[in-house]
């Protein structure tokens, strides 16, 4: 899986820290089998004071299990520090985030509780329209292909920053969403990716968005819809087969433990055997 030795074994040694409040985040846990390394591992916290308390109980059991931290920050609701063992580093951050989510945090094996795959996916989107990383499109595009097409993340997220309107979204990830082979030459990639069929497939990918919500009708923005329990892109046309599904504080789960359960089993990460862009 791409995570490499040693985060695995930082992550399998905080576990036991993590709960619904103090969770795995960010790319390390959308990329648990999907197409990249990641370079850091994000944990995410509902309140400030948590940052901190976290940050001082995980860095002593490290230190106490023989690694090494070079702090970069350590500011109120922002800790980061490069860990090392071995000499392998990784950047390990422990910061606030908003605790508004569309699901509840998911108990994890390996991370102990980490952000639901749909939270994930929202927050990627919102991240590629807000910044210019290759890394971004080829999580997009994992995304896309693995758990939820892009137009039904991109509907979804709006709920996450009142500033974007769905079309405004696609724009931003268009704008931001140019690179050559050399600007993924630097990633720690699976198998090595063809810049010309990741720009031909993002761009596919996003004109299929585009369709979508210029289809979906006004006032339903920010919506996840679910079909058996599991979030699908619904057909606009027939919004009413679909069960709405809105984002609040902290997350919820549908109407019943067992459609709960579903959309756990059914959104758990999958194993990338062969990955083509």
């Amino acid at each position: 899986m791409p995570l490499s030795k040693l985060q695995s074994d930082i992550l399998v040694l905080l576990a036991s820290h993590r709960n619904p409040e103090s969770h795995v985040a960010g790319a390390s846990a959308l990329n648990q089998h999907g197409p990249r390394f990641s370079g850091d591992i994000d944990i995410f916290h509902d309140h400030e004071e948590a940052v901190a308390l976290a940050c001082e109980a995980d860095s002593r059991v490290l230190m106490e299990n023989g690694f090494l931290l070079q702090w970069l920050r350590r500011y109120p609701g922002l800790h980061a520090a490069v860990v090392e063992r071995g000499g392998e580093k990784t950047k390990l951050e422990w910061l606030q985030d908003s605790d508004f989510r569309f699901f509840p945090t998911v108990m994890d094996d390996l991370f102990g509780y980490r952000l639901h795959i749909i939270d994930l996916a929202t927050n990627k989107a919102l991240t590629a329209a807000g910044r210019r990383e290759p890394r971004d499109v080829l999580d997009l595009l994992y995304i896309h292909a693995h758990h939820l097409p892009l137009g039904a993340v991109i509907w979804a997220a709006v709920a996450k920053d009142a500033g974007y309107s769905p079309e405004s979204l696609i724009t931003e990830i268009r704008r931001n969403a140019h690179y050559r082979a050399d600007d993924y030459a630097d990633l720690a990639l699976i198998e090595p990716v063809d810049a010309a069929i990741v720009s031909r497939t993002l761009r596919q990918a996003l004109d299929e968005a585009e369709v979508f919500v210029r289809a979906m009708p006004p006032g339903k923005e920010g919506l996840l819809f679910l079909q058996g329990g599991v979030p699908v892109q619904p057909d606009p046309d027939h919004l009413a087969d679909y069960v709405e599904h809105a984002g609040q504080r902290r997350g919820h789960w549908p109407s019943s433990p067992e459609i709960a359960a579903a959309m756990v089993e059914c959104h758990k990460m999958p194993m990338i055997n062969n990955l083509i862009y």
